[in-house]
């Protein structure tokens, strides 16, 4: 703590007043020594002092001052002079020679009046001293009222040595005594100057003890993280030592901000459980590595079981609603009846699914957005696995860089078995194959082992990151919160508010003051308002999309009987274990039969998911529209260049009004006659 520092003799009551040195009202050090001339207009000569004035202060050699100036300062009646704090040589002056001759027998009669000074005033020496000296000391008066004061006590060298001197004046000459008297004065100048008082407010000393030393380089003294494998890639972080840094750190093809991810996880590091979800095709549905998407041995569910040994939870869930031969295109439309209701983590995994086609990328686009724009908000990360097949019809550039189009402008993280294998596949080719891959397409055990270390892997460095940030000791992440989010199966955050153009909230000034200020807050989660391809026109006439899908897969609200009746139009659900004939569809094989589906868009955009054949199993061809404009029909074809049964997306119509519609499709051919069979999966 501060204190002042103060002056033990002045404090001490035991000290007589006598002994004790007197001190002025106010500290002297504030007041500067000045040597005023005779002429200066703030501090004038006395206008008594007449031309002998110098005599008055060297008589025989003596010095006069002014004891009733000192007086009136140990009094404490007056304030000290502004000059009070210094002292004053400025009653040391130099006559001249003729000045000196003019005053030789002044000098003289001033001599014999000390000579015969009684004896009581040599008794009253030590007296006057000590006055004098106190007057010195508190710097009282100043040369003004030493002037004003001619009678005042007047000390010469005789009552100070106390014997008497016909020559030199004492054995010195003026000038020596002058010397002196500089001497003396300076030391006084110096004492006052550098004198500490009890009342000075501007000399403290610190109390230190209260200061610890800062080690910012140790970062010993920090608490480490309640996780084995923080730091990444340190000592504790075993995939790093199986995989390799550098391998894993390439692997990442696009992290982001991470803003939505690290709100997952600061989730369950307050202790709530977490809703987790997959989407994919055959790889994420375990093909070649247990054919059973809950299979222990697939990737999903080797994600799951790390994830509970970091985050417990009797709630936490895993949903894989990944289907084999599907890719983007179907999920589109229809992810949500693969996804429950609420989720907080969605791994979309299309990178070995989807066809190196630009068309593909608006699929995936609106994929992307859809989970996005889910009241719940979930964290999105797409996963890659990486193909020798779709590496050998593209190279290095495949399908996977369409995808990390759309990571980078939905902020979404991307991450890739490629990163870890491409190299060691293309250097050792039968070698890879037969390590991790159970055909040219999908992966085996150790494949997935792979694609789980590499997920792993993410998870745990924002894990990390997302610990330093909220401990205050990095500030690279964002830190969310959870708040307005209680759980999976509780009110969704902020209830969609500011997601969806047109809706209500999407205002800030809408509802309360805490809503509006928590949807500041969560800026960093909302999705851009407009499209990959948009361009500036595009954007004021934006329209959110709200995905709406009807498919034949969906069992829990299948389209009514009643729609089928007399249309020519069935229902195929395979049975269960089924493996070539897999698929939920509607088909038709009579020409002219008509199926009428109701829909409800968002958008605009309307398509039809159906399946192709190659020209050995050849399928039919029909023609849809949507309302009345049949005029603007599309015909699908169910034959094509392929080399086996795959599901496609074709859009019919773009820009439609938002609201419901119907569409329409007719099986062509001649009436009566006979047709292939066409096959939708869901429009």
């Amino acid at each position: 703590m501060l204190r002042t520092r103060s002056n033990p003799s002045s404090n001490n009551p035991d000290t007589p007043s006598s002994s004790r040195p007197l001190e002025p009202d106010t500290p002297m050090s504030h007041y500067p020594s000045r040597i005023h001339n005779e002429d200066d207009p703030v501090h004038p000569t006395n206008p008594n002092s007449n031309s002998n004035s110098n005599s008055e202060y060297f008589n025989s050699n003596g010095i006069a001052g002014s004891s009733s100036s000192s007086s009136a300062n140990q009094s404490g009646t007056a304030t000290p002079n502004a000059h009070a704090g210094s002292v004053d040589l400025e009653g040391i002056t130099n006559s001249s020679s003729t000045e000196y001759n003019s005053t030789v027998n002044q000098n003289q009669q001033h001599t014999r009046r000390l000579s015969s000074s009684s004896g009581s005033e040599k008794n009253n020496f030590l007296s006057e001293k000590s006055s004098s000296s106190s007057s010195n000391m508190t710097g009282g008066g100043g040369l003004q009222n030493r002037r004003s004061s001619k009678n005042g006590l007047k000390l010469n060298l005789s009552s100070l040595l106390g014997k008497r001197s016909k020559g030199n004046k004492f054995g010195l000459s003026q000038k020596g005594w002058m010397s002196i008297t500089g001497i003396v004065g300076f030391i006084l100048l110096l004492k006052l100057l550098f004198s500490g008082s009890s009342e000075d407010p501007h000399h403290h000393i610190l109390d230190q003890a209260h200061l610890i030393p800062r080690d910012y380089l140790n970062n010993s003294l920090v608490d480490p993280a309640p996780f084995e494998f923080c730091p990444v890639f340190g000592p504790g972080d075993a995939i790093a030592a199986r995989r390799g840094q550098l391998e894993l750190l390439k692997s990442r093809l696009h992290t982001g901000t991470n803003a939505r991810v690290q709100r997952v996880l600061q989730k369950a590091m307050s202790g709530a459980s977490i809703t987790m979800s997959v989407l994919g095709g055959s790889v994420s549905a375990c093909t070649g590595a247990g054919d059973d998407p809950v299979n222990e041995k697939c990737y999903p569910h080797k994600f799951f079981d790390w994830w509970n040994t970091v985050f417990p939870h009797p709630a936490n869930e895993m949903t894989n609603g990944a289907t084999r031969k599907t890719d983007s295109a179907y999920y589109a439309y229809c992810n949500s009846h693969h996804l429950p209701d609420k989720t907080d983590l969605v791994i979309l995994e299309f990178d070995a699914a989807d066809p190196n086609d630009p068309e593909w990328l608006q699929h995936f686009e609106l994929l992307v957005r859809s989970v996005l724009v889910r009241p719940e908000m979930p964290a999105v990360i797409i996963l890659g696995h990486f193909s020798p097949q779709v590496q050998a019809q593209n190279g290095f550039a495949g399908p996977e860089l369409l995808h990390n189009v759309v990571a980078q402008f939905y902020d979404v993280p991307h991450i890739s078995a490629k990163g870890v294998l491409y190299e060691q596949y293309l250097q050792t080719p039968d070698q890879a194959r037969s390590a991790f891959y159970a055909d040219p397409n999908h992966a085996n055990h150790n494949g997935h082992d792979l694609i789980a270390d590499v997920l792993i892997s993410y998870i745990m460095s924002q894990i990390c990151s997302g610990w330093s940030a909220i401990n205050g000791h990095a500030f690279d992440v964002p830190n969310l919160g959870t708040e307005g989010d209680k759980s999976a199966s509780g009110p969704s955050l902020l209830g969609g508010v500011g997601l969806r153009k047109g809706m209500p909230g999407q205002d800030p000034g809408d509802g309360d003051s805490a809503t509006s200020a928590l949807a500041e807050r969560y800026q960093g989660l909302r999705v851009p308002q407009m499209r990959l391809n948009d361009r500036p026109h595009d954007v004021q006439q934006f329209r959110e999309i709200e995905p709406f899908c009807v498919a034949a897969s969906d069992l829990i609200n299948p389209l009514p009987p009643s729609l089928f009746y007399g249309s020519g139009w069935h229902t195929y659900h395979p049975p269960k274990g089924a493996v070539y004939e897999d698929r939920h569809y509607w088909y038709a094989e009579q020409p002219t039969a008509r199926l009428r589906v109701p829909l409800k868009l968002g958008a605009g955009d309307v398509g039809i998911y159906f399946l192709q054949s190659p020209p050995d199993k050849p399928l039919g061809t029909v023609k849809c529209w949507v309302d009345d404009n049949v005029a603007g029909g599309k015909e699908l074809q169910g034959t094509a260049e392929v080399e086996d049964v795959i599901a496609t997306l074709f859009m019919i119509d773009r820009g439609v009004s938002r609201g419901s519609h119907f569409v329409e499709c007719q099986l062509l051919g001649e009436a009566g006659g006979t047709s292939p069979p066409f096959k939708i999966l869901g429009m």
